[in-house]
């Protein structure tokens, strides 16, 4: 659920008719991003917040359901970053931190990276903190460096495992049009950490509805990779809302049944993703069609 802009009133940070959504007993948390704005001035990067911080809006909606707070380590320095966790942590009371990388990996910012942030938190965190990663099921391999390990190139499924090991306890994926990259990613992620004698981290499959043609164009500006026949359905259906819950659940239970298929059992979790500010029936449709397979 994405919190206001910075440019509105402090009236309208109250979260109003939400109460749908905060009753809803299927819920059990509400993850909440930290946008940003991203600029380049004189060879330089700069990130700067688009809304009003996570964790203020975070306190809002505290007293209706469990919040989860998104920070992007790299854009503060290493000791700001620290302090503001902590103070998210201790002050605000909030139990649920997801660390988040930079926009572009190209991009060169003063704070930890994602796996140095984990372990920042890890030593200072209590028993009841829960910290979770990003998971891009179709990302292309990229050079390690941003891990702290070898040479080579890293998949998906050995970020995650590292994240693992630096703390981190669950990750959110990326929105996801296709089932196929999800059971790959799944499936060798499942054979590494037998072939590590770990445990995988529950991974929650991250599910959206779009509602308009603008939507449609947002994902794909934050390279959410939607297949041609997707996109096709979805712009020349008469209700593109209704089309994309059907495409959504369609989706998730191809991802289910291979699963099945193939013996993996990694723990799974379901996001249902907000985007755009007056989606949350939307939303909660493609709730009522999603969670009984997955409860199942």
């Amino acid at each position: 659920m994405v919190p206001p802009r910075r440019d509105v009133s402090r009236f309208h940070t109250e979260p109003r008719g939400l109460e749908e959504v905060f009753h809803d007993g299927r819920i059990a948390a509400i993850n909440i991003p930290e946008l940003i704005n991203r600029r380049e001035e004189g060879g330089k990067v700069n990130y700067s917040s688009a809304t009003i911080p996570p964790e203020e809006y975070a306190l809002a909606i505290g007293e209706y359901v469990e919040p989860i707070v998104n920070l992007i380590a790299p854009r503060l320095p290493r000791e700001e970053f620290l302090t503001r966790a902590k103070r998210i942590l201790n002050d605000y009371s909030i139990p649920n931190l997801v660390i988040v990388g930079k926009e572009s990996q190209d991009d060169f910012l003063p704070g930890p990276t994602v796996t140095e942030a984990m372990r920042m938190l890890d030593s200072e965190r209590g028993s009841d903190v829960a910290l979770g990663g990003i998971c891009i099921f179709d990302r292309e391999s990229r050079g390690p460096h941003d891990y702290g390990v070898g040479t080579g190139h890293l998949e998906e499924h050995e970020r995650i495992w590292l994240k693992g090991e630096a703390g981190c306890n669950f990750a959110t994926s990326q929105v996801t049009f296709n089932s196929e990259p999800a059971v790959r990613f799944l499936t060798q992620y499942q054979e590494f950490c037998k072939q590590k004698k770990t445990q995988p981290l529950t991974v929650f499959i991250s599910l959206a509805t779009v509602p308009s043609p603008s939507i449609l164009k947002l994902l794909e500006s934050l390279d959410v990779q939607i297949p041609p026949r997707v996109k096709k359905d979805l712009l020349s259906s008469d209700n593109m809302g209704r089309e994309s819950v059907k495409v959504a659940t369609e989706v998730l239970l191809e991802i289910i049944t291979k699963l099945d298929l193939l013996g993996v059992e990694v723990p799974l979790g379901l996001q249902i993703e907000q985007i755009g500010v007056s989606n949350d029936r939307l939303s909660l449709e493609l709730l009522d069609e999603v969670y009984p397979e997955f409860r199942a």
